[in-house]
């Protein structure tokens, strides 16, 4: 009824199972939480598979990078314009640890596209060429925005340690 898959399907297929794990971690890290991520990974690989017959296999990775950022961008946008309430913590104390950094905190106060510029450069470890290919921006726009994102996190940190809820870690 149904008929034959493509013959492209099983590359497809093959992709999904090698990139699934590395693109949902992309999405956490730029969405912030995992119903988000996983609502931006599945969204981007059903664009994929859609466009796969035309996707070069040498720019495969880097479309399939643009993708996903795109997908976690266009949910945080909608997530935006859904959310009704504040921020509200996981937890209401503070944690004994001294050396505990709550980094997802503070990448969370960062702009989309921010974690979307660390998350590539840093956690994906691509170059700054790279990652201006993916975002369609300069490599001036990846450096300058990679230093201010950096510069925000390390002054939400410190601040951080300073917060009488949260900066007794």
């Amino acid at each position: 009824m149904w008929g034959r898959p493509p013959a492209w399907e099983s590359e497809y297929i093959a992709f999904f199972d090698a990139r699934q794990r590395d693109f949902m971690r992309i999405a956490y890290t730029i969405t912030g939480d995992w119903p988000s991520a996983e609502d931006a990974t599945q969204q981007a690989f059903s664009s994929l598979y859609v466009y796969w017959p035309r996707i070069k296999p040498a720019t495969l990775d880097a479309y399939a990078r643009r993708t996903l950022v795109n997908s976690c961008l266009s949910v945080l946008r909608k997530r935006k314009r859904e959310t009704v309430t504040e921020y509200v913590p996981e937890r209401a104390y503070a944690d004994e640890r001294d050396d505990w950094i709550d980094l997802r905190r503070a990448l969370l106060t960062l702009a989309p596209r921010a974690r979307a510029v660390l998350t590539l450069r840093y956690l994906e470890d691509l170059s700054v060429m790279q990652v201006a290919e993916i975002l369609d921006v300069a490599e001036g726009t990846v450096k300058s925005q990679s230093k201010r994102a950096l510069d925000r996190l390390r002054e939400q940190l410190s601040a951080d340690t300073n917060d009488p809820v949260w900066g007794t870690r």
